[in-house]
């Protein structure tokens, strides 16, 4: 009987193997990137649909299951083996063998496809930033034109086009520097001292799963890069 069982773990896995290398059809990209983003939602509403018990994520959560499931990945094996060989752990009944090797098998056919998928969309912001990166220097480069521009005497006219720019430049600067902490103490009252930690920490875990989150954030893209080239996840 477990010899059975360890011969349809290799097959599932050579399956899995051989979906993820092998190219799908020759598929004409959409040259308007507005038709192939309408098509990619239309994909991603089908595939969203058919993955099994698909949760979306609770932020109290979020932290201790992934501690937990990281433990799990490792432990859940040997221990299946040892509840099935040592009958004193199986009176014990603490371990669900069948739910936990469920699980293994539930991981071991989404995290293949999870891996692509963060690839994808490192390739899909990596594309993104080459068509932004080459007009975004030229942007700058006529920025720091305007601004010794508008110091000479005909350029008045260009005020307000530098002060947009201006704008802009702060915002994006701003956005990636930390807040430095302010000298003057707290004048938070005793109980929403207590609840700012909490509160924190649940907006940078609403930060992780916000569907409308901004797609360049550097720290969703440092982890979607983890997830895509860690092969132990």
């Amino acid at each position: 009987m477990s010899t059975k069982n360890r011969t349809g773990k290799r097959s599932s896995r050579t399956v899995v193997q051989k979906r993820s290398r092998t190219k799908p059809r020759a598929i004409a990209a959409i040259p308007d990137p507005a038709a192939a983003a309408a098509r990619m939602v239309e994909l991603l509403n089908e595939m969203e649909a058919i993955i099994p018990d698909l949760t979306q994520p609770d932020i109290t959560k979020i932290g201790r299951l992934a501690q937990s499931a990281k433990f799990g990945r490792a432990l859940i094996p040997p221990t299946i083996n040892a509840v099935n060989s040592y009958p004193p752990f199986q009176q014990r009944n603490m371990f669900d063998s069948a739910a936990a090797q469920a699980a293994i098998d539930y991981h071991g056919q989404m995290q293949p496809i999870t891996k692509r998928m963060a690839a994808i969309t490192m390739a899909m912001s990596y594309s993104m930033n080459q068509k932004l990166s080459a007009p975004g220097e030229q942007a700058l480069q006529l920025f720091q034109w305007g601004k010794r521009h508008v110091k000479q005497p005909d350029g008045g006219g260009a005020r307000i086009y530098v002060d947009e720019l201006q704008s802009a430049v702060d915002r994006t600067m701003n956005r990636r520097k930390p807040r430095k902490p302010a000298n003057n103490p707290p004048t938070t009252p005793p109980m929403q001292s207590l609840l700012a930690p909490s509160l924190a920490a649940k907006a940078r875990a609403k930060a992780q799963i916000d569907p409308d989150i901004d797609p360049d954030n550097d720290e969703i893209i440092d982890l979607l890069h983890e997830i895509a080239t860690d092969s132990n996840k």
